[in-house]
């Protein structure tokens, strides 16, 4: 019965996906993925020097007290300024930890409650940034540009607005260390992600298309950006 009521909830769930804002689109290119064995991702950026940062909006209010606090860890000295816990939380989510992605180049930045995080982001600095989503990649960036990555809000915040608010907040931090533009790749298929960044001001401008098996097929973004994106090479 446990069985049958959890498989009723996923379906459920999955239904709520498809209804909500780009979900049939997300599903068209599920579909793509599972018969030809292809994989999107679009390429989001936001021009600072071009166009306002939105201004994040209110966390939803959800009928409780949330306080949550902007902070920002860009130099080991940042590391001394908050609990272990918290360092080590970031740390399960920031893909290499905190200490190691400071050292080269990259920043973490996160919405927390108390000792607790919320949502968190990375923002790499450095000329070539490394991904290994959807697969071992080189992006190379125009001066002035970073890269945004491992966004992630934890499961009892999602849909209240803090992962929009934390993009918000760090795109304002930003600009005001003199950067003209922050770049993200999304895959197609997350509509929710999707909506996020076109709610702060973001906007497409190219796309990778990878096979599921991991190799780089086609790559589209305009000459003018600066921008280019080929295969890592593999040691």
């Amino acid at each position: 019965m446990a069985d049958k009521l959890e498989g009723m909830s996923s379906w459920q769930e999955k239904l709520a996906h498809l209804k909500s804002k780009g979900g049939f689109k997300a599903a068209a290119f599920w579909a793509v993925k599972k018969l030809f064995r292809m994989e999107v991702h679009f390429l989001y950026s936001i021009d600072l020097a071009q166009q306002q940062v939105l201004r994040p909006k209110p966390v939803r209010d959800t009928g409780e007290r949330h306080a949550f606090h902007f902070i920002g860890l860009t130099t080991a000295q940042d590391l001394a300024l908050y609990p272990h816990a918290l360092i080590e939380q970031l740390d399960s989510q920031s893909g290499q930890g905190v200490a190691r992605l400071i050292s080269s180049d990259t920043g973490v930045y996160a919405l927390i409650e108390g000792t607790s995080v919320v949502s968190q982001v990375n923002i790499n600095r450095s000329a070539v940034v490394h991904v290994d989503s959807p697969t071992e990649l080189d992006i190379r960036l125009a001066p002035g540009n970073v890269f945004l990555g491992y966004l992630f809000t934890y499961p009892q915040y999602r849909g209240m607005g803090t992962a929009a608010s934390l993009i918000g907040k760090v795109s304002q931090d930003i600009q005001k260390r003199g950067y003209s533009r922050i770049l993200t790749h999304i895959r197609s298929t997350n509509a929710a992600s999707l909506n996020t960044f076109r709610k702060c001001g973001w906007f497409r401008v190219g796309w990778i298309l990878t096979s599921t098996s991991g190799r780089l097929l086609l790559t589209r973004c305009p000459h003018k950006s600066g921008i280019s994106i080929t295969a890592a090479r593999r040691l």
